[in-house]
Order: C-alpha cells, then structure tokens, then sequence
C-alpha cells in the first residue's frame, strides 16, 4: 500500500513537471518534409515499418538538445556514414562531411532551411544555409579565415543567431568529439545557448568506454542504485556492486565488472547483452536528470519475458529523474510490455506513436495513450 501511494506522488509530481519537448513539430530535415506531432510524452516509443523515419525523429530531437552545436550534426552525419572526399586547392586530398544530407531531398540551395522542435515557433531549432557574404562581418572573417569561401549554415534560437560552416573537416571533428569545447571555441559556439543534457543509446551494445564513461556519471551519486536495481531484473545471480577496473592489458579499455552473491568478480558483458542494455538504460536515465534517454530499437538485448518490467523500470525512473525519454522499436513485444507496463502503472505520460505514410505520402504520427494503448494492444492493432 505504502509502495502504490509513493508511485502515484512520483507520477502526480512528475505530471506538473514541463517536459523539454511536450510536442513536436519537424521540417525538411532528412527523410522527413513535414511531421507534426501533437504530444510527447514523458516516455513516447515509436512505432512502424523500417525507412519510415524513427531514427531520424530521435536525430531531430538529438540536435534540438544540442541546439545545432556542431559536434551534433558532424556526430550525426558520421554514423550514417555521410563522408566524401574533397581535394584542395593544393590538391591535397581531405575526409569532409557534407551538411547537404542533413537537408530533405538531398539538394538544398541557399535559402533552404531545416527546422525541429515544439509546435510552439518560438521553441524551435532552425538552421538555413546561406552565402558567405550574407552573413555579419566579423562572423564571415572567423569562419574565412578556417574554411576560405563556402556555405554558410545559420542558426536560429529564439532569439539567438550563430553561424556554422557547411562542410565540416572530419578528422578535425573526430578529434573535437573528445574536447567539444575546442569545437565551439573555433567557430563562436561558446556564445551559443546552452545545450540540454541528454544521452543517446544506439541498437548496439555500449563500448567499455562509453559504459565507463556512464558509471562516472552516477557512481557515489543518488543514482548509482539504479544501475544495480536494473541487473537484478536481467540476472538471478544477485548482483551487489558494479565497478570500474583496467582492462585485461594497457592497450584496452577499462571494463565494467559486478560483483556475485557468490563473492565472483565477472565482467559486466559476461552476463549477457540483456544485463549490458538495461546498466546502460538505468546509468543514461541517472545522467541525463533534465534531459533527454533516446533509445534507438529499444527491445535489442531485452527477452521477451522481461519487457513488461523493463518499461515500468523505465516510466518510473524517467519520472522520478525528471527525464525525457523517446525511443523506437519494430517489436510487437516490446509494443505490448510497454502497453502492459504502462497500464499497471496507470501512466498518462507513456505514449504509443505510429509512424506511417498518408495517402498523399506525408509522414504522420497516429497516438496511443491510455484507454486508446490499451485497445490497440488488446486488438493487436498493426503498431510495426
């Protein structure tokens, strides 16, 4: 009894908390032309068939976070491989990655723009690519002086204006991703609005280095048994303490290991992808407090059996962190422990989506929520 009525003053608290992003609406950006999405949640999984555009929804949010820093939008052309090479005036040859992807159509010309954020214009992210010249003076001699003449990518923020260049050198940004200040101090970022914590988790496993780097965050914090609590649902070994230790030689990364009930100290990864997702799931949800978790295919690693609780781990811990979650998936099981878990938690802030394609080819979400969620699930509306 007591349990029930603490996880209603969590649920009821985190109601009256505003969520970064309470709707969303996408323009030009990717695949996608035009997407208005009337609500978020304080947890939204999105559904439909593969190439529809869910990953790009989470790059979109992604870069609403960033608020078009350029590390985000090199990080997000880089993964889906978006690199040329360009040959200089010396004939020197260069890796660049080119912002015209980030473009719908692939094409753009100047004055074409993209733009991502709520349905309320004046919380929106836009960026348009314009000519150098048309620029300020003291902006076009920074960015001249780094990258001779080129496209220009100005950004907009209420009311802040920045400018970015339009072909970004790779290498150069490969090596930014480690100290992204020196990226914002090149080209005038460290003026720009702060960015949103956020932590963005792919379909893959983590490397030991980003689960070293998630245990930094949490370790000796309030929010360190989450990742305990969470490996009690993937293992029956009983878990009892997690830690960081040098890797197996000097040239590999330091590796996460868990200590057994049985007093055995094994690797994190040993117990399985199951175990290895929801640590990396519970320490994003302790880092990102005020922020945003974006899971891309968020059943991967989880069995089928333990969606139900894996989702409630995740609406609990999302409102009690006060943090944004916004995942995808082409599971119907992961669909149906969502629904589930959202049911016995009585959630009105877990959502269902649907991406699917209109007569006229435009892109549309269609919601489930509460008494609607669990309709589809118990119809087994076509959610995939």
């Amino acid at each position: 009894m007591e349990q029930a009525g603490r996880q209603a003053r969590i649920f009821d608290y985190a109601a009256h908390l505003p969520l970064p992003l309470p709707s969303l609406s996408i323009s030009g950006f990717r695949g996608i032309e035009q997407l208005n999405i009337g609500r978020l949640g304080r947890v939204t999984l999105l559904a439909g068939r593969n190439g529809i555009g869910k990953t790009t929804v989470l790059d979109a949010v992604r870069l609403f976070s960033e608020r078009g820093h350029l590390s985000s939008l090199a990080s997000v052309l880089t993964r889906s491989e978006e690199v040329a090479e360009r040959i200089g005036p010396d004939d020197k040859r260069s890796d660049i990655v080119s912002c015209e992807a980030l473009f719908y159509g692939r094409m753009p010309v100047f004055g074409a723009a993209f733009s991502v954020g709520s349905s309320d214009q004046e919380s929106q992210l836009r960026l348009e690519l314009v000519e150098l010249d048309d620029i300020p003076p003291e902006s076009a001699e920074r960015l001249r002086k780094l990258m001779a003449d080129g496209p220009v990518l100005r950004a907009t923020f209420r009311d802040f204006v920045g400018y970015l260049p339009a072909l970004i050198d790779y290498d150069e940004q490969r090596f930014a991703f480690g100290s992204r200040w020196t990226s914002r101090r090149r080209f005038g970022e460290s003026d720009w609005p702060t960015p949103l914590n956020y932590f963005s988790l792919g379909p893959g496993l983590l490397a030991n280095w980003e689960l070293d780097r998630l245990w930094g965050d949490i370790a000796l914090t309030p929010s360190e048994p989450l990742a305990l609590n969470a490996l009690q649902l993937a293992s029956d070994l009983g878990v009892e303490g997690v830690a960081v230790v040098p890797g197996p030689s000097r040239y590999s990364s330091r590796r996460v290991v868990v200590k057994l009930a049985s007093g055995q100290r094994v690797p994190l990864k040993s117990l399985g992808d199951g175990a290895t997702r929801l640590f990396s799931v519970a320490a994003a949800l302790g880092s990102s407090t005020n922020g945003f978790l974006l899971i891309d295919e968020a059943e991967n690693g989880i069995h089928h059996s333990l969606q139900k609780e894996y989702w409630k781990f995740i609406i609990r811990t999302a409102a009690d962190n006060d943090v944004q979650v916004v995942a995808t998936t082409h599971s119907w099981d992961c669909v149906s422990g969502f629904a589930n878990a959202a049911r016995e938690l009585d959630s009105a802030g877990a959502v269902l989506l649907r991406l699917e394609r209109s007569r006229d080819e435009a892109i549309r979400a269609v919601e489930y929520a509460g008494d609607d969620l669990e309709v589809a699930v118990e119809q087994r509306i076509e959610v995939r």
